[in-house]
């Protein structure tokens, strides 16, 4: 009994170190899209002088990703497109990961108003598959190893192990039939790993610095025109839905004629001469929108209300374009931003309280893009006070249920949020065969 406690405990060690490995991979990816902004955006301007810098940068991005896509595909995959593939397949294939981070390294470098949760989702999917095979190929050494000799030393089992993380995926392979985990075994495991990466991804950041982060706002009293102005300030929020997915509609109209004939160069190529053009006049409208939102937390008062609501709008508009021209990326960072500078705009507008204006807009926002009130309401919490939850939960339901055309949502065969949960309803009703 105390031998197969010490196996296990050795094979915990390995989860721990299988943990850590997946948090280091994911700081560092973080942390390079990071640095390459700062390189080209910040560095680099330094010792070249031209008013034309960002139109050119971003027309060698736009060249760059045309060329990648041309070669190695689509990459990354839409957040939805790989929760699909994990759905339907029961895995997400970890083999090509360098070419999906690569892709995501290029959107974001070169200033395209994408976010990186794209690439970080097919990133961190990959990395639990990836995960999960490594388990099942230690235990299978583990148990080989001590099967053939009981008091082999267990440092030297940990060291085998231990080796097999730096093998390529070609090399990642064990018989599945003869692993059996008992649910203690799975949990456990899987608990070590998850607890041990985020304690070393907080150390790193700690440590040698964060790369791109999620802010979160401070919170800020309530006043007495909040409650009044809250109907109107939902109706902005759909609103500014509504023209997120009719951007998106236009922008697919337009670049997906010229993907059909194989034109993925020259569509890249015009994504980056609108991204620079725009991002040469607006320059917030640039980037995912993390570091934006912290800047324009604390610079909205210097910009005129109109402003804020234009800003937030072109940043919509050129999210779609990216996307659709081949610049792929996330689009919850942005949308977010748009959502904060159409709130903030709003806030002056009608004299109601910033983060309150904010939170319900974007909440209203994000709910008729998504048609999924939680989805809206999960992402408004990783970005808001916590005390605003409720009107956090109004203006992701209200935006959520409301039903959007169907020439303008996102997936086509959706119905609404409404529908499929009567829809869901009936189907529990109906008998048995």
């Amino acid at each position: 009994m105390k031998r197969q406690m010490s196996n296990w405990a050795l094979f915990l060690c390995f989860a721990a170190l299988t943990g850590a490995s997946i948090a280091a991979v994911v700081w560092l990816y973080l942390k390079i899209a990071n640095i390459g902004i700062t390189v080209i955006w910040d560095m680099v301007p330094n010792y070249i002088d031209s008013r034309h810098y960002t139109i050119i940068m971003c027309l060698i991005g736009g060249l760059f990703v045309g060329i990648f896509h041309k070669f190695y595909g689509p990459y990354p995959e839409s957040m939805a497109d790989s929760v699909r593939r994990v759905k339907t397949t029961g895995t997400y294939p970890y083999k090509n990961l360098p070419v999906t981070v690569a892709a995501a390294f290029l959107s974001l470098f070169f200033g395209g108003a994408v976010g990186p949760e794209s690439g970080l989702v097919c990133l961190l999917l990959g990395l639990c598959f990836w995960a999960m095979d490594q388990f099942g190929m230690a235990r299978e050494k583990m148990e080989a190893m001590i099967g053939n000799n009981p008091y082999i030393p267990r440092g030297e089992v940990f060291r085998e192990m231990a080796r097999g993380l730096a093998s390529p995926p070609s090399r990642i392979v064990y018989d599945k039939g003869k692993i059996i985990w008992k649910r203690s075994e799975s949990v456990s495991a899987g608990v070590t790993a998850g607890i041990v990466g985020l304690i070393v991804y907080i150390l790193l950041n700690r440590l040698l610095g964060a790369g791109l982060s999620v802010p979160h706002l401070e919170d800020t009293a309530m006043n007495a025109l909040d409650r009044a102005g809250a109907i109107l300030l939902i109706a902005v929020g759909i609103g500014a839905g509504y023209l997120f997915l009719i951007f998106k509609k236009l922008a697919n109209l337009f670049f997906a004629k010229m993907r059909s004939i194989g034109l993925h160069v020259l569509n890249a190529v015009l994504g980056g001469l609108v991204l620079g053009v725009i991002g040469t006049i607006f320059p917030m409208t640039m980037f995912s929108g993390g570091n934006e939102i912290q800047a324009i937390q604390y610079e909205y008062l210097g910009y005129t209300p109109y402003l804020l609501i234009l800003i937030g709008v072109i940043k919509l508009f050129l999210t779609n374009i990216c996307i659709e021209s081949g610049w792929r990326g996330g689009h919850f960072f942005p949308v977010i931003f748009s959502g904060l500078s159409i709130g903030y705009g709003f806030s002056v507008i009608l004299g109601t309280s910033q983060v309150f204006s904010v939170v319900v807009v974007t909440g209203a926002l994000l709910g008729t893009m998504l048609q999924q009130p939680f989805g809206a309401l999960v992402l408004s919490l990783i970005f808001f006070p916590v005390r605003q939850a409720g009107w956090m939960v109004v203006a992701s339901f209200v935006g959520g249920c409301l039903p959007v055309p169907q020439p303008l949502r996102i997936n086509p065969d959706s119905k609404g949020f409404i529908y499929s949960m009567l829809h869901r309803k009936e189907q529990k009703k109906l008998p048995l065969k």
